[in-house]
């Protein structure tokens, strides 16, 4: 009895998968344009903050909990940190908490960082990265995160992204002690605009 209710979940799930994937690939693709970035000066204040997997898991909570676009979409997230990452996401898709999960390397390129796509499931199903990376190149995503399916990469170009309030650039990513440092750097007017 539990194999045919196994199966028939199963089948439910990939049906889901399917019509997710129909209506998806039927809406038009991002079409991000990208802002000037904004330099830093030299002489800006920087600080270097390590961020471990609680730091982010901790927001990720925060932002599904109060973010009403990112609440719509996931009801948890989280991720852990090691030589890869392995990020977990629960979807919905037509009112059900579907278990999604990443794993991706981190690679420190120029400040930025870039997540290289190793392997995706959804419940327990593989899904083709190729299916991944079309579902990511029609997200509405800022313009300074480049979706490259060729390559199989997320990168998030912290370079690009706006200094506002701080500008953002990764230092290194640590395995061994499963720490993402950043610097982060506060310029002078950025400051002069806070002040009373």
């Amino acid at each position: 009895m539990w194999k045919r209710l196994f199966i028939v979940l199963a089948a439910f799930d990939l049906l889901a998968v399917i019509a997710g994937l129909l209506v998806w690939t039927g809406l038009p693709r991002s079409g991000n344009t990208t802002s000037p970035a904004v330099p830093v000066p030299a002489n800006a204040p920087t600080v270097q903050v390590d961020i471990g997997a609680d730091a982010i898991n901790a927001y990720l909570a925060y932002a599904i909990a109060h973010d009403p676009e990112i609440g719509r979409v996931l009801d948890a997230a989280s991720v852990q940190f090691g030589n890869t990452w392995v990020c977990n996401f629960g979807v919905k898709v037509l009112d059900h908490d579907l278990p999604m999960q990443f794993v991706v390397t981190p690679i420190v390129q120029s400040g930025n960082l870039i997540l290289h796509v190793d392997s995706a499931q959804l419940s327990f199903l593989p899904i083709p990265r190729s299916v991944v990376f079309s579902v990511l190149e029609r997200a509405s995503l800022p313009s300074w995160v480049e979706i490259d399916g060729s390559s199989q990469n997320i990168a998030l170009n912290f370079s690009e992204r706006p200094a506002k309030p701080f500008a953002v650039r990764v230092v290194q990513y640590s395995p061994s002690a499963q720490k993402l440092s950043l610097n982060l750097a506060i310029p002078p007017q950025t400051l002069s605009q806070q002040a009373p």
